[in-house]
């Protein structure tokens, strides 16, 4: 499955069940998640990967490691599934 479809299923399921969203497009930086999601007070950054042979590259697990650092949820995910399990 592309990218583009595991993101348009993550975002319809996030606001199905009340998170808001930004699908960010190009940032002044680059390395960044495709999609942030607020609730409750939570913030999750997501960077969608295809469900195969998707590669993180060395500065998206670099901007991981950064939001980590700083008390966020920042996950790479490849699925509707995976995704669900990373908002419990």
């Amino acid at each position: 499955m592309r990218e583009q479809q595991i993101q348009s299923k993550i975002i319809a399921y996030a606001k199905a069940n009340g998170w808001l969203y930004i699908k960010t497009i190009k940032l002044s930086e680059s390395g960044h998640a495709d999609i942030i999601l607020f609730k409750d007070g939570k913030t999750v950054f997501i960077e969608v990967k295809k469900s195969t042979g998707g590669v993180n590259s060395e500065l998206q697990m670099y901007r991981q490691k950064q939001f980590q650092k700083a008390g966020f949820t920042w996950e790479f995910c490849n699925s509707l599934e995976q995704f669900k399990e990373i908002i419990k």
